[in-house]
């Protein structure tokens, strides 16, 4: 069996499976609310598995592995950030939305407030068109990642790529809503964490061990490796290390991940989820971590390809079957990530902003043919947008982690945000985030995953210290 054939098989073999379970999830999905939310059944497993996945697309294989690669030593701030901010989903978000959603079907929803107070429409309709543009430059980068797997795999040009990945997303997504995501998250995650495991090792085995490899980082320059801070000082090191710690911010603010939460049994076990999903992250970014470090032994890349590190290790150290399975895993990142973002866009569209209303086979119609749309639409952006996986990425994690993450959190934990502070709270975060992006305060990314984040926060208290007040105010015997 030649190389081309051989991972063909295994991409084959992968998408067969990814088929039917959203076939199978197709059966049980009959309106809207379960193409939504999946009627709120959802295990402790595929919760923590879907969650999870949704938050860790292709960025986290190639994006991480690739930035490793490329930083050395300084990538390691990475594990923080992204540990960190599962951390904080699982011990504070998870538990709490699952508890505080109510009737609310998306996140745009609850953090709205009551239905009918002033301001509400504005904030509805802010975050929407946030959430739907944050989320197209993010299932661009992802199709971008989906394409250079196949053309990696079989020579392809990235615009063949780019569609075909598309097109495998948008049919299962469209056949099976929220429970195909998540049944077909669960298997991706578990293919992912088993790429994360199986590589590394063999990758930091072949390098001569893990001291071999450490040795290589320590022998580099200190702008190429050697040095926590690439070769950076005083405050701009402290902006770079809390940049990428300020990635974990943005976890809270994912609408496609915290989702997942929404759509949990009440009686499935918090414990188990808890103990999945953080051991999951646990071994999916040390592994990634070391696998980028291990590349620096074995590999020689061209500038402007360390991304490609997963791939080139993998087809030098395993045979083409595998190198095939390992494709799969990017696909399965990918996939796992962009059919949970589909499904955001079409709950905003037809059920926050109400375009489209109807009866229950309308709206199920509606829902449908918008993440036909938008999967389109994205399409021709990741052929279309700058091809850097690892930048698109944060740059629409930072918009939804800024405008959404800090006011959810005191929602959850303080209480609730009037309207209008609520409306202010996302627009220094969506707002300052995107200016953040094009600008560099102490170091790039700390302005847009971390100052604006902290200026949100700071607005949403304000906000829940105003509500608490009015509302003493207005129980105060006269």
């Amino acid at each position: 069996m030649d190389r081309s054939t051989a991972i063909l098989a295994a991409l084959a073999l992968y998408l067969v499976g990814m088929v039917m379970l959203g076939i199978r999830a197709g059966r049980r999905t009959h309106d809207s609310n379960e193409f939504f939310l999946g009627g709120r059944t959802l295990g402790p497993w595929v919760t923590s598995l879907a969650a999870n996945t949704s938050s860790s697309s292709a960025w986290s294989l190639v994006g991480v592995s690739g930035f490793a690669y490329l930083h050395g030593w300084s990538a390691v701030w990475l594990l923080p950030g992204c540990l960190g901010g599962f951390l904080i989903n699982w011990l504070v978000v998870a538990p709490r939305l699952r508890a505080q959603t109510g009737k609310a079907i998306t996140v745009t929803e609850f953090l709205a407030g009551e239905e009918r107070s002033a301001g509400r429409t504005a904030v509805t309709w802010f975050a929407s068109l946030l959430t739907l543009a944050s989320l197209l430059t993010y299932v661009a980068a992802q199709m971008q990642a989906a394409g250079a797997a196949f053309v990696h795999a079989f020579g392809w040009s990235l615009a063949s790529g780019v569609v075909l990945g598309a097109g495998l997303v948008v049919a299962y997504t469209l056949t099976g809503g929220y429970l195909a995501a998540c049944f077909t998250d669960s298997a991706q995650g578990a293919m992912m964490a088993l790429v994360a495991v199986v590589v590394p090792f063999a990758a930091v085995q072949s390098a001569g061990g893990l001291d071999a490899v450490f040795g290589a980082l320590e022998s580099a320059p200190p702008a190429a490796g050697s040095d926590w801070f690439g070769g950076r000082t005083g405050l701009a090191a402290a902006g770079f290390a809390l940049g990428l710690c300020g990635i974990g911010l943005g976890y809270p603010g994912q609408p496609h991940a915290v989702n997942k939460y929404m759509g949990m049994s009440p009686t499935a076990s918090m414990t188990v989820a808890r103990t999945v999903g953080i051991g999951w992250a646990v071994v999916l970014y040390v592994g990634m971590l070391l696998l980028g470090w291990a590349g620096r032994v074995l590999l020689d890349l061209p500038a402007g390809t360390h991304e490609e590190v997963l791939y080139s290790t993998t087809e030098s150290l395993f045979p083409p079957f595998v190198a095939g399975l390992v494709i799969a895993a990017v696909l399965a990142a990918i996939m796992s990530t962009v059919d949970s973002q589909l499904l955001v866009c079409a709950s905003t569209v037809s059920h926050d902003l109400g375009i489209g209303r109807g009866d229950a086979r309308q709206l199920l119609r509606n829902a449908r043919w918008t993440v036909l749309v938008i999967g389109v639409g994205a399409t021709w952006a990741g052929i279309s947008v700058p091809k850097n996986v690892f930048d698109n990425v944060l740059f629409a994690w930072a918009a939804l982690g800024s405008a959404f993450g800090p006011l959810l959190l005191v929602r959850l934990l303080v209480g609730r945000v009037g309207a209008w502070w609520s409306l202010a709270a996302m627009v220094v975060g969506g707002c300052g985030a995107i200016a953040g992006s094009y600008l560099t305060v102490w170091s790039r990314g700390f302005a847009d995953r971390t100052l604006s984040w902290v200026a949100a926060m700071a607005v949403a208290l304000v906000g829940a210290w105003a509500y608490r007040r009015r509302s003493s105010l207005l129980m105060r015997p006269r």
